[in-house]
């Protein structure tokens, strides 16, 4: 696929800074897009907790209870469906994922969970243990350096919701329609009641609901799917309904700002091996860049605060199928220190006050003097020529100093202040 690459400094607003954008390219064919900035719907959103003029809100859940919950669902789902590559009619060198319900004509067809491609990875976050799965279609080019989790990195993606939330228990039959919508043998009723509804033929569809009740006979069932229309506020014949966000156009994300899932998605799969530049002047990278699916329980993603008309609801899941194409290590602050080796306590966030030395409005990723004594951290430390001409920069190429001997580097420390570098 042929892409256009605008090579211009890009600053986002709110200390989301990119560095200059290197004109890197990729083997995708004869399409054209423009290649923007973008941090769109996966930043991760606060809540507002001012006062909602009398609205009723529900409490905030435990984030433990909740990933009990989550790994329940992500669970059942391995269990019950199973997925298909099908042409991508806009980009055809990654195919699109769809997601089927193993059931009916579709019985036979290999659970996700049994696929050879299907691994996991662990994350630990405030003591809460969750659990990411991936489809990994392609690891990426083995010699491609993978971004860390404040790097930028270049992508297209398709974010889906897990199931339709017209249907609890994720079984195909919308709650309107299911006699067993609480999987304990009765229905969501009014005001979340549990009631009991007849199922003459045992088919788990309410006789008030079902195609095959004789006395139903006129009633239209449009999607074929044995459940009248009108009690079926699910679209079965459109395979795209679960579909909140679909970006063919590769887009730049700072992996600071992400949703933690995401971030810690990407940084296993690697970009593209080479690209080449047309007369025309957009781009073409090779085809061997990372692509995955990952499955991700609500903690990794947006919680109780989903942004606003995503069309996702609090505490989803959330599937997103991601091609890498290319990375860019990130400097924000632009001090010689790249974003990621500020994680000064090491736990894989930049944006925390544990990385904010100097404790003002400025965490160290985005401060270009991190301990507040008036030298640049720029000056307090000595940048060595990029060795590898590779565009990243390592720890053996930075000096740090510690005049005092006190076992902080001085650009942490407010007592060291010397400029080290010539002015």
């Amino acid at each position: 696929m042929r892409f256009i690459l605008i090579n211009s400094e890009t600053k986002v607003q709110e200390n989301r800074i990119l560095r200059p954008q290197k004109s890197n390219q990729m083997n995708v064919r004869k399409y054209i897009f423009v290649i923007v900035t973008a941090l769109a719907a996966l930043y991760a959103c606060n809540n507002d907790d001012d006062d909602d003029g009398g609205v009723t809100t529900e409490p905030l859940r435990d984030r433990a209870e909740q990933q009990v919950i989550d790994a329940e669902i992500l669970e059942k789902y391995l269990e019950t469906h199973f997925y298909t590559l099908v042409d991508n009619p806009i980009n055809p060198d990654y195919k699109i994922v769809r997601f089927d319900t193993i059931a009916g004509e579709n019985s036979g067809r290999q659970r996700l969970k049994d696929s050879d491609s299907l691994v996991s990875k662990e994350v630990t976050r405030d003591d809460v243990t969750y659990k990411l799965y991936f489809l990994r279609f392609d690891q990426g080019a083995p010699d491609q350096r993978q971004p860390t989790f404040a790097d930028s990195t270049l992508v297209t993606y398709r974010g889906e919701l897990l199931f339709d939330y017209q249907d609890r228990d994720g079984d195909g039959i919308p709650n309107a329609a299911d006699i067993d919508s609480r999987e304990d043998g009765s229905a969501f009723g009014e005001d979340e009641t549990p009631t009991t509804r007849p199922d003459a033929d045992n088919d788990g569809i309410a006789d008030d609901s079902d195609a095959d009740n004789p006395d139903l006979a006129s009633e239209p069932d449009s999607d074929n799917d044995g459940i009248i229309d009108d009690k079926d506020p699910v679209d079965n014949n459109n395979p795209d309904r679960r579909i909140f966000d679909n970006r063919t156009t590769p887009l730049w994300f700072d992996q600071v700002t992400v949703v933690e899932g995401w971030r810690e998605a990407l940084v296993d799969y690697s970009g593209a091996s080479g690209f080449m530049t047309n007369s025309d002047g957009t781009v073409d990278y090779n085809d061997d860049f990372g692509e995955f699916t990952v499955f991700m329980p609500s903690g990794l993603a947006y919680f109780a605060a989903p942004p606003t008309n995503s069309g996702i609801p609090l505490y989803a899941p959330l599937i997103f199928n991601i091609q890498l194409y290319s990375i860019n290590e990130s400097d924000h602050d632009r001090d010689g220190i790249p974003s990621y080796l500020e994680d000064t306590d090491g736990d894989r966030l930049v944006l925390d006050e544990d990385d904010n030395t100097d404790g003002d409005r400025l965490a160290n990723y985005a401060d270009t003097d991190d301990d507040g004594d008036g030298t640049q951290t720029m000056d307090e430390i000595t940048l060595a020529p990029d060795a590898l001409e590779d565009g990243f920069v390592t720890l053996d190429e930075i000096t740090f100093y510690d005049d005092d001997g006190d076992g902080i580097y001085n650009h942490l420390d407010p007592d060291d202040r010397e400029s080290k570098n010539e002015q």
